[in-house]
C-alpha cells in the first residue's frame, strides 16, 4: 500500500465553459481579461483550449478554464447559463485599476448597466459584475490582503 502524503493539497484543476465558438471565449477571457493560453491544440478532431488567470503564481492553487464549443442540444442550452441566474466565475485581481480600465476600454457588458464598481468601505474592496460574451455572470473583485478568501460569500450574486 502506497504511503499517504504528509501534506495534502487538493485543487480545482479545470472548469469547462460551454461557448458558441471557442474563438468567442478566447477573445473574451484571453483578449479582455488577460488570461494566458496553456494549451491550444486539436484533440480527436476538436480544438482544445485551456487558459489560466494572467498573473498566476505557479504554487498558488487555481483552476483553469477549458473552452468547448456546444454541439448537442443540451450543450447549447448551457451556453450562457452555466450557473443559472447566479454568478458563474469570480476573478480576483490585485491590479484592480488596470483591469477595470481594460473592461471599459474593451466595451465589456456590465450587469444591469452598472459600470461603476461596488465599494465596500469597511472591507476595503471594489467589485463589479460583468457578462462574458455567452451571457455568464463573472464577478470581478479587487483582491487585497484584508479581503482574500472573504469577499465571495459577501459579494456573490450582486447585480
Amino acid at each position: 500500500m502506497p504511503s499517504r502524503p504528509l501534506i495534502r493539497s487538493d485543487t480545482l484543476s479545470v472548469i469547462t465553459v460551454m461557448c458558441n465558438t471557442v474563438s468567442q471565449a478566447v477573445q473574451f477571457y484571453v483578449g479582455v481579461l488577460g488570461f494566458n493560453i496553456r494549451c491550444d491544440e486539436e484533440v480527436n478532431g476538436e480544438r482544445l483550449v485551456v487558459a489560466t488567470p494572467a498573473n498566476l503564481v505557479e504554487f498558488t492553487p487555481t483552476g483553469s478554464l477549458r473552452f468547448v464549443q456546444a454541439k448537442s442540444e443540451r450543450d447549447k442550452r448551457a451556453v450562457g447559463n452555466q450557473a443559472g441566474d447566479s454568478t458563474f466565475l469570480q476573478l480576483e485581481s490585485d491590479d484592480w485599476d488596470t483591469l477595470y480600465e481594460r473592461l471599459h476600454t474593451m466595451g465589456v457588458e456590465f450587469v444591469n448597466g452598472k459600470d461603476e464598481p461596488r465599494e465596500d468601505k469597511k472591507q476595503k474592496y471594489k467589485a463589479c459584475t460583468i457578462l462574458d460574451p455567452m451571457g455568464n455572470k463573472v464577478n470581478v473583485i479587487e483582491r487585497t490582503t484584508t479581503t482574500l478568501g472573504k469577499v465571495f460569500m459577501m459579494d456573490v450574486g450582486h447585480d
